[in-house]
């Protein structure tokens, strides 16, 4: 998991590409929370499990209700959070797996309607995003270059 992948994926993103990468984030957070956990890292696997929580709070927060869907999915995050929370509280590496497998299971689903011809989303811009360019940034840690790569978009 790269931040500054997810960061320059998200800036390009659409609506729907916007869902595919918080449900990959939560995956990333889950896989490593369970190796961490067959690794005696119990350190590490309290903080990505905190982090997944955190992950699952972002999708819950960008539930539209107006949606019969997010009803749908509401639902499964409040289970989803749950095992999370047993994960966390019981030390329970297969209640933090479940969760995984279920995020698994969702990504595939938001990745075929991002495949869908018909999804008028999925080939859209997000109107807020901005555009990223090749070329030289300054943030607090200097001169960045951005470069695009044809394969997977942009990497600093």
């Amino acid at each position: 998991m790269n931040k500054e992948d997810y960061t320059l994926r998200i800036s390009q993103a659409t609506p729907v590409q916007l869902v595919i990468i918080n449900h990959e984030i939560m995956l990333d957070f889950l896989t490593d929370a369970a190796s961490a956990f067959e690794q005696s890292d119990m350190e590490a696997f309290y903080r990505l499990i905190n982090k997944s929580k955190d992950a699952l709070t972002q999708l819950i927060e960008g539930l539209d209700f107006e949606h019969e869907l997010a009803h749908e999915l509401y639902n499964l995050y409040l289970y989803a959070g749950e095992r999370i929370n047993k994960a966390l509280f019981a030390n329970d590496k297969d209640a933090a797996k479940e969760v995984a497998e279920m995020f698994g299971t969702l990504l595939e689903g938001w990745q075929a309607i991002e495949d869908t011809p018909d999804d008028r989303l999925a080939n859209l811009p997000s109107q807020d995003a901005p555009q990223v360019f090749a070329g030289l940034t300054y943030g607090k840690d200097g001169l960045s270059e951005y470069i695009p790569d044809t394969s997977d978009g942009y990497k600093a």
